[in-house]
């Protein structure tokens, strides 16, 4: 358990500090950036200095890859995190995606919803806020949902911060957007 807990920490940090490199008019293509992203900083032997450093500096390997598993999360890291994500999340979309979070809850310990511009935000804190009131305070960084199903944190990717240097990530202050 604590080797998963782990796992989902530093995936956690590094889609907290994610910069999409521009606002993309696909949700496909912010899949692309932020498995890239991922398996970079998990398996470049960097580190953030608050986990002790990622990937290559510990001989920890992580297997980064996109719509796998039997629940065809968006990226999954080592079986243990699930990850969707949303482009302009909107009202007709948040059904779909708390369906889409229940399958994966019942999959991987950890489940991250992340959403790279939201237009409704009703709709986004409702279910943040629907995970929350069940328990759990996933990393502080607003999950909730510990126990036999998967934990889920949320992370919103602000649009007015796509395509910003990638510095601010390792300044040490996260990009926690909620």
């Amino acid at each position: 358990m604590g080797g998963e807990h782990q796992t989902f920490q530093k995936v956690a940090r590094a889609v907290e500090d994610w910069i999409p490199k521009r606002a993309y008019r696909t949700e496909k293509k912010f899949q692309n950036d932020l498995q890239q992203y991922l398996d970079d900083r998990l398996n470049s032997g960097g580190g953030d200095g608050l986990l002790g450093g990622f990937g290559g500096g510990t001989g920890e390997t992580y297997v980064v890859s996109k719509e796998r598993g039997n629940a065809n999360a968006d990226i999954v890291v080592n079986d243990v995190v699930g990850i969707e994500l949303k482009r302009d999340l909107t009202n007709s979309q948040t059904k779909k995606f708390r369906g889409q979070i229940e399958e994966y809850r019942d999959i991987y310990p950890y489940v991250i919803a992340c959403t790279c511009g939201v237009k409704d935000v009703d709709g986004w804190r409702h279910l943040q806020s629907k995970y929350d009131q069940q328990g759990g305070m996933g990393m502080g960084m607003g999950g909730g949902l510990g126990g036999q199903r998967g934990q889920v944190t949320f992370i919103w990717k602000r649009k007015e911060n796509f395509g910003s240097s990638r510095e601010k990530e390792s300044g040490g202050g996260g990009l926690f957007d909620l």
